[in-house]
């Protein structure tokens, strides 16, 4: 299967909301961001345009929180398994002397018991 025509895509579910059930986020394709890019919204006039305006904007923000406290998440993650691999290395290095001073200290006690 040829992967390069997939789409990056990560499926929420199961989020803490009311509104949105399910989220379906559709990822860009590897490039690097120059500067950023600001984002603005076109504010319409109208009763009606203003009305949907506010129930879509109270949509597209309840979904951006539910996405941002996903990836805050992640990074979260990340961040404690990369210091319990930190600390798992450590005791590591300490074993690793322990037992290499306790290896010495029995190769010593054997040659003092065999010249006894």
């Amino acid at each position: 299967m040829n992967q390069s025509g997939l789409k990056n895509m990560v499926v929420l579910k199961n989020l803490p909301s009311n509104i949105v059930e399910e989220a379906i986020l559709i990822l860009k394709a590897n490039s690097k961001i120059m500067q950023n890019e600001k984002i603005e919204n076109k504010k319409t006039e109208g009763n009606d345009k203003v009305k949907n305006n506010k129930e879509n904007d109270y949509i597209l923000k309840e979904a951006e929180m539910l996405i941002s406290n996903y990836i805050t998440r992640i990074e979260k993650r990340k961040k404690e398994k990369n210091e319990i691999q930190k600390k798992i290395d450590f005791k590591c290095k300490n074993l690793k002397r322990v037992v290499m001073v306790m290896g010495i200290i029995i190769l010593i006690e054997t040659v003092v018991l065999l010249i006894r």
